[in-house]
């Protein structure tokens, strides 16, 4: 391998590795970021729906325990008419259950509304702990904030404020493909670069092995190596040789 190959391969593994530690950080932070957005939507959304909720009559959402046949969902329509549950971002999903875990309200008020609840979300609702997870529904990935109510020191509602991730998943996936292709063409351009420019850095080196073959090819002594460049180590070189 010669030397000219050797730097720029050398200068072009550097900026490789540095694009490469670039785009890792900069898909991590932009993951992370988004999701703390997400996550910080559904907890506001929770905080107005909750104090909503709460001005709601009780006996409006919660079952009958001696009900032999539990009643369908009710509708948010049914539910109340407070402006909160009337101006429901289309992108939220909403859904309140009752302390066991079991669809009560809905935006249509059908049993099929329903969202997961993981067993370790149920335990962390009558723990009055907060849970965030993610849940595949319908085949799309979808960030879920469950928050349970407690009135009384008794959990009386469970409140889920979901988010789908679709768009943030295509998003990022986007920008992998984008820094992977910019990655992929900056590095095969710095290869370029490097190869052109470790050719001129080397091109006097060249003129002196040349001239050091026909000197002694022809044996003549009295011939010198022409170097106008600057002092630096390659003029050093000719200086010496000569």
């Amino acid at each position: 391998m010669t030397i000219r190959l050797r730097l720029a391969l050398v200068y072009s593994t550097i900026l490789a590795l540095t694009l490469v530690v670039f785009g890792i950080t900069l898909y991590t932070i932009q993951s992370r970021d988004t999701l703390i957005s997400l996550e910080r939507d559904l907890v506001q959304s929770s905080n107005t729906l909750t104090e909503a909720l709460l001005r709601t009559d009780i006996a409006i959402v919660i079952r009958n325990p001696f009900a032999i046949d539990s009643p369908p969902p009710k509708s948010f329509n049914d539910l109340s008419d407070d402006q909160p549950f009337q101006s429901l971002h289309e992108r939220e999903i909403v859904r309140i259950l009752d302390s066991d875990g079991k669809l009560v309200v809905s935006p249509f008020g059908m049993e099929e509304d329903a969202l997961p609840l993981s067993d370790a979300a149920m335990t962390s609702m009558h723990h009055n702990e907060t849970h965030f997870e993610n849940q595949v529904v319908s085949g799309e990935n979808m960030l879920i904030y469950n928050r349970p109510i407690f009135v009384n020191d008794d959990l009386v509602y469970i409140l889920q404020v979901a988010r789908s991730l679709t768009e943030r998943d295509r998003t990022l996936s986007s920008l992998a493909s984008t820094l992977t292709i910019a990655g992929l063409v900056t590095t095969g351009t710095a290869f370029v670069i490097g190869w052109v420019l470790s050719g001129v850095a080397l091109r006097p080196i060249d003129r002196i092995t040349q001239t050091a073959h026909e000197i002694g090819e022809a044996h003549d002594l009295t011939r010198r190596v022409q170097h106008t460049g600057k002092q630096d180590e390659v003029g050093q070189l000719a200086n010496t040789f000569n």
